[in-house]
């Protein structure tokens, strides 16, 4: 937990999942819906583009969601600041947005900015065997792109938000093209960098 007080925003974004996921669950989830996505809702609103990235209701959604948040996302956070953090961020829940919006669907949940946090931690440390069994870091995102783009195409688990994941991901590496020079230093912090594969 002292990683995350020492990170403001990913502190901010788990407690503004935590709390909506707390009102649908200790009231009704349509407390909830005004913030999903839903194409069928534009253009009233309009603002869910983004803040569908807040809301889940599912508990698994958001176990996935909140743990790659606090296991990767604080990471990124010390790596490049909470101001590109923000941008990150936003760029994916915008990105996956944008694909609910194209697909004229409907889509609530942090996953495409878990994706591109994910993305850009293990792409920024591609060689690093922090994965079970001392696999290298690059093969999660790889597989998980690779099933994830066979699952849109194939239409495998149709309830699952693939392209926002798609979208998301390809945020991470965007972004981490751009940010890799104002990098900052992990090594310096007292406590050791995070074992992906707890995510």
């Amino acid at each position: 937990m002292t990683q995350v007080r020492s990170n403001p925003l990913s502190l901010l974004f788990f407690i503004t999942c935590a709390g909506v996921f707390l009102v649908a669950q200790t009231t009704d989830p349509e407390n909830v819906r005004f913030l999903a996505f839903d194409y069928e809702a534009l253009p009233e609103r309009w603002y869910a583009i983004v803040t569908y990235g807040f809301v889940h209701v599912d508990w698994n959604h958001i176990i996935v969601n909140m743990l790659l948040l606090i296991w990767i996302g604080i990471w990124v956070e010390r790596l490049i600041g909470p101001g590109r953090y923000a941008v990150v961020v936003f760029a994916a829940i915008l990105a996956g947005g944008v694909t609910l919006l194209v697909r004229e669907t409907a889509g609530i949940g942090f996953s495409a900015a878990a994706a591109a946090l994910l993305f850009y931690y293990h792409f920024a440390f591609p060689w690093k065997r922090e994965l079970p069994l001392g696999i290298p870091n690059i093969v999660l995102p790889i597989v998980l792109f690779v099933l994830s783009l066979a699952a849109a195409i194939f239409g495998w688990f149709p309830a699952v938000g693939h392209y926002p994941h798609l979208a998301g991901a390809l945020v991470g590496l965007l972004f981490l093209s751009l940010f890799r020079a104002h990098h900052r230093p992990l090594e310096d912090e007292d406590e050791p960098e995070p074992s992906a594969g707890r995510a």
